[in-house]
């Protein structure tokens, strides 16, 4: 792992750090040759067999000269909604030509989908060092502060308030456009989902994630929708925080 240095703005904390996948050659014994492994199955071969090689150095220079863009992100939305925290971690796979192929959420406990949004729409638009022999791959996790703090949610509690509400919730996979080519989406069921509860039990914010497929765009939209019209328990002047997997089983199901 090559970390890709740190800066420290008045509210938030973002470091960038840098994996970038090197095609590895095996090393030689003086013992007999083992067999070779069985090849991957398919599914592991879309995102495993894509290793290549990108430039630390570079990719470096490059992110730094956009964390303005990408502070201005939080900024933007932490300016009405203060009490925002938490960390993003955004994959980005980086194509021969500098271009970002795919970028995944694969972290976020931050709860807000504007900004998430803003986040990948800014990486996505950055032209970084060409990739060697195939796609390379860029990690870059983010810390946010808040000026106001919250105060976490139990899970248990969490999901007792939300699981009344995921049919609702779990409806918008109707919005999934259908894949072209290569393209992978995450299933709604391996969604996370992190939000804010306002006093008077409003939902004020709310974003998302999902380990291993981008989030698509439709769904998202409409989780963010669906889910800011609930009224869940008044947490009676606290601004409170929660975290909730769609995937989780709901009583009764």
């Amino acid at each position: 792992m090559l970390r890709l240095g740190k800066w420290m703005p008045l509210q938030m904390a973002l470091c960038g750090a840098l994996l970038c996948g090197a095609l590895l050659g095996t090393a030689q014994s003086k013992k007999k040759p083992k067999p070779a492994p069985p090849p991957p199955a398919a599914e592991e071969m879309a995102t495993e067999g894509i290793a290549g090689q990108l430039d630390a150095a570079a990719c470096l220079a490059v992110l730094e000269t956009n964390k303005a863009q990408l502070k201005k992100c939080y900024e933007d939305v932490s300016s009405r909604l203060r009490f925002l925290s938490g960390h993003v971690e955004l994959k980005m796979f980086i194509g021969t030509d500098g271009k970002a192929k795919r970028i995944i959420t694969q972290k976020s406990n931050l709860g807000a989908y504007e900004v998430e949004h803003c986040l990948l729409t800014t990486l996505g638009g950055i032209s970084y060092p060409p990739a060697k022999g195939g796609l390379g791959e860029i990690t870059y996790p983010m810390d946010f502060a808040a000026m106001v703090p919250s105060t976490p949610m139990g899970r248990e509690q969490a999901s007792e308030q939300l699981d009344k509400e995921k049919k609702k919730l779990l409806s918008c996979a109707a919005k999934a456009k259908k894949p072209k080519g290569n393209e992978r989406f995450a299933a709604i069921e391996a969604v996370k989902m992190t939000g804010y509860v306002a006093p008077g039990g409003q939902v004020a914010s709310v974003g998302f994630s999902s380990p291993k497929d981008p989030l698509d765009e439709a769904v998202t939209a409409c989780l963010d929708s669906k889910a800011r019209s609930l009224k869940l328990p008044d947490p009676l002047g606290k601004i409170v925080k929660f975290e909730y997997p769609l995937g989780a089983a709901a009583d009764g199901e």
